[in-house]
């Protein structure tokens, strides 16, 4: 008997090896290939132990699901089960809309949605986040404003489509749908989009993310692209792939003058015989996604091409010069017709337009006088005069204004008439014209719009600041409050004040002390007086020298006769709520080209007004004035929950801040300023020359009007702040967040859900 029982046991485990050695075998093939996270899946990597624990755990019908879930993906492009009814996609377009398949129909969809680019302080825009927590927190805010779509501008990290597919899945009757744009590389060789190399890589990067959309890519380290193992199939949400990017006109010109003759012609794309090389290449690249992803995954999603007024159809005479050549203009030289591409027979989920139009640029968007004649419930809206032109010209295919938006701050980089400036708005103005934006685009029958953008960026640059944030590669590290596309977000990224040191110095009269600290952003002074002043009768002044003693003025200005025991290269006057301002020493303006200060004792200082819209004549001649920013204005107001305020009065104290780039602070993390005695006609990044700077020293005068000095007060010590190589910072909603959540709460849309095919 007991021989009995040892070959039985003995049996027993010959047949257990051979069930673990088959079932091994047959879970090889079901997982060859996958890049699935499951326990079952022999081919990833994993402790077998921990293993083991999480199959157990899965249960009888967790292995059966997960085990079907990767057969139905193997299989999928054999139709086993006749079904006449099955969809290979679940979004297409139409004439001018978007469609989703819900319920058995085809339905309308309006997208409203937010750009997300990720570049969190100190990290630069490819330097993504990889903690999914932090995608999962913003699709959690973006879901609550109401929003039902994001567009992404390249390949993001495994971690985002991991917690969009999470956050979807907890969300199933309000999903984010995803636009998924595949970005092509800067500066082409030779600028020829159609260079053979340029192409072979662009095409790489499609198909890369085209299987990472669909969980299906492991991609090596790579520089400046995501890469890691996408084992998230959001495609079920993926409701149009972008190809291009905001292409320069030089790059246009070169490429069409090279490949003279090129048209395309594809089974879902192809160019009519008046097409450029250049729409023979963006039809190409997007016929090589819907072919790729057909035949590998056997489904179809929207694609559609990116622009941007710079290269539309319209010829537009604000856009002109004296010389009358269009060659010597930047935009309306060259433009992308995406007339000119025409649908093939296979293609089933639909061709789109993605734009970027913005209120202020290009110049004609702020010149062209037949803009003007629209009008809405509010009053004139150029905006809206260029978005019913535009779309005049738009026959064939829905188009999505990709990106449309107003940035919060203290700068402006370019003026609109209607007052949707480039910068330099506050929240609330921000919001409101964003929800006036998006119904005129909606009035207009645009398919939708996305909004630029989720967070602010201090990656990000305009022309205006550029060539002052030096060390360039460093300015990642602060915060520009003058530089709009720094500003841009629904959602505040800002320094953190209460971690910066302080200095304190003392006094006896009216001024009983002066404070400086600052965060990233701003320089902070705080004056504690006795009593406050009268403005009209009463004024008072703050002068600032930022570096080298014995440079600068000397006096604060020509009529008081008060020297101050350092030469000043700014000098704030605080004159009233509407009447206050900052002032520059003549040789330190650099909305004069001077970057130097330079010794007097004149007591004269200049306003900072920089070029923002330069002079321009039309085409019947017609001459456009430059306008200029007013670099001295000091707005009056507190600092909660804002960027646009330079100062305010609480009981007897007067909070200042000054953000660094106003007083010539070329890099606040490394305490350098502008020194560049030379001078040019055109200015580069990195291009001035700076100085460390030992410290700001301060002298703070009351004065009565009739010059009469009622009290001074003057810092021992320069201000030195410490430096940093890691930014602190904080996160809040702006106030337009809640104007544009309760806008799209009641505009009324399709709200799709979540349905596999």
């Amino acid at each position: 008997m007991r021989r009995k029982i040892v070959k039985l046991f003995f049996y027993g485990i010959i047949v257990l090896m051979i069930f673990l050695t088959l079932s091994m075998i047959l879970l090889s093939f079901i997982y060859q290939g996958s890049f699935s996270l499951s326990p079952l899946n022999i081919w990833h990597q994993g402790n077998i132990f921990e293993r083991f624990e999480k199959i157990k755990e899965m249960g009888y019908n967790g292995i059966i699901n997960d085990i079907s879930g990767e057969l139905k993906y193997k299989f999928r492009n054999y139709n086993i089960i006749p079904n006449k009814n099955r969809k290979i996609f679940l979004f297409k377009t139409s004439n001018k809309a978007f469609m989703i398949y819900k319920n058995g129909n085809w339905q309308e969809i309006f997208i409203k949605g937010v750009n997300i680019s990720a570049a969190l302080p100190g990290k630069w825009f490819t330097e993504f986040p990889r903690d999914e927590k932090v995608y999962i927190d913003w699709f959690e805010k973006i879901g609550n404003m109401n929003t039902n779509s994001v567009r992404v501008y390249t390949l993001m990290p495994p971690e985002f489509y991991r917690a969009l597919l999470n956050y979807n899945l907890k969300h199933p009757n309000n999903p984010l749908l995803l636009f998924q744009e595949i970005w092509p590389d800067e500066n082409p060789e030779g600028n020829n989009y159609l260079e053979p190399k340029y192409i072979e890589h662009y095409f790489d990067e499609i198909k890369l993310t085209v299987d990472a959309i669909h969980g299906r890519a492991n991609i090596p380290e790579r520089k400046g692209r995501a890469f890691g193992n996408y084992n998230s199939d959001v495609s079920n949400y993926l409701i149009g792939y972008l190809v291009g990017r905001e292409l320069e006109p030089d790059e246009v010109i070169e490429t069409n003058e090279k490949n003279k003759g090129f048209y395309y012609k594809g089974e879902y794309l192809y160019t009519s015989e008046k097409a450029s090389p250049t729409e023979g290449w963006l039809a190409m690249n997007c016929d090589y996604l819907l072919k790729y992803e057909e035949t590998i995954y056997g489904t179809q999603h929207p694609v559609g091409i990116v622009s941007w007024p710079t290269l539309d159809v319209t010829e537009h005479d604000s856009e002109w010069n004296q010389s009358e050549l269009k060659s010597l203009e930047y935009n309306d030289k060259v433009s992308i017709d995406i007339n000119n591409i025409l649908t093939g027979g296979k293609m089933q989920a639909g061709f789109f337009g993605a734009y970027h139009i913005y209120p202020n640029y290009p110049d004609f968007m702020n010149n062209e006088e037949k803009y003007k004649n629209y009008y809405d419930e509010e009053g004139r809206l150029m905006y809206g005069g260029y978005l019913k032109e535009f779309i005049n010209t738009h026959k064939k295919y829905p188009a999505l204004v990709a990106e449309f938006g107003l940035a919060t701050g203290m700068g402006n980089a370019h003026a609109n008439p209607d007052g949707y400036n480039h910068g330099g708005l506050t929240e609330e103005e921000q919001g409101r014209g964003i929800v006036r934006m998006m119904k005129a685009i909606k009035r207009e029958g645009y398919a939708g719009g996305i909004i630029f953008e989720w967070m602010d960026e201090w990656a990000k640059k305009t022309w205006i600041t550029e060539p002052f944030m030096i060390p360039y590669e460093r300015h990642i590290l602060w915060h520009n409050v003058l530089d709009p596309e720094q500003n841009y977000g629904i959602y505040a990224i800002e320094s953190l004040r209460e971690q910066t040191k302080k200095y304190i110095q003392k006094g006896n009269g009216i001024i009983k002390q002066i404070e400086l600290s600052n965060d990233s952003s701003f320089l902070y002074l705080d004056i504690n007086l006795s009593r406050l002043p009268e403005f009209g009768r009463e004024k008072i002044f703050i002068g600032l020298d930022t570096y080298y003693r014995d440079r600068g003025e000397f006096y604060f200005s020509p009529e008081l006769k008060i020297k101050s025991p350092f030469g000043m290269e700014f000098l704030l006057e605080l004159n009233g709520m509407q009447d206050s301002k900052i002032l520059v020493n003549p040789g330190y303006n650099i909305s004069k080209g001077k970057y130097s200060s330079e010794t007097s004792f004149n007591g004269l200082f200049e306003e900072i007004r920089i070029l923002i819209n330069k002079e321009r004549i039309t085409k019947d001649g017609r001459k456009i004035e430059a306008v200029f920013q007013d670099g001295s204005k000091l707005n009056y107001g507190d600092f909660n929950e804002n960027s646009y305020n330079h100062w305010y009065i609480d009981n007897n104290t007067i909070h200042i801040r000054i953000p660094w780039g106003r007083i010539n602070v070329t890099d606040p993390s490394s305490c350098r300023v502008l020194d560049e005695k030379r001078q040019f006609p055109t200015l580069f990044r990195d291009q001035l020359s700076t100085v460390e700077t030992d410290g700001i020293m301060i002298s703070v005068v009351f004065v009565e009007v009739e010059k009469n000095v009622l009290d001074m007060l003057t810092v021992d010590n320069p201000y030195r702040w410490e430096k940093w190589e890691e930014p602190s910072f904080k996160e809040r909603f702006k106030k337009s967040y809640f104007i544009i959540k309760d806008y799209f709460s009641k505009l009324n849309n399709e709200k799709p859900i979540r349905k596999d095919f």
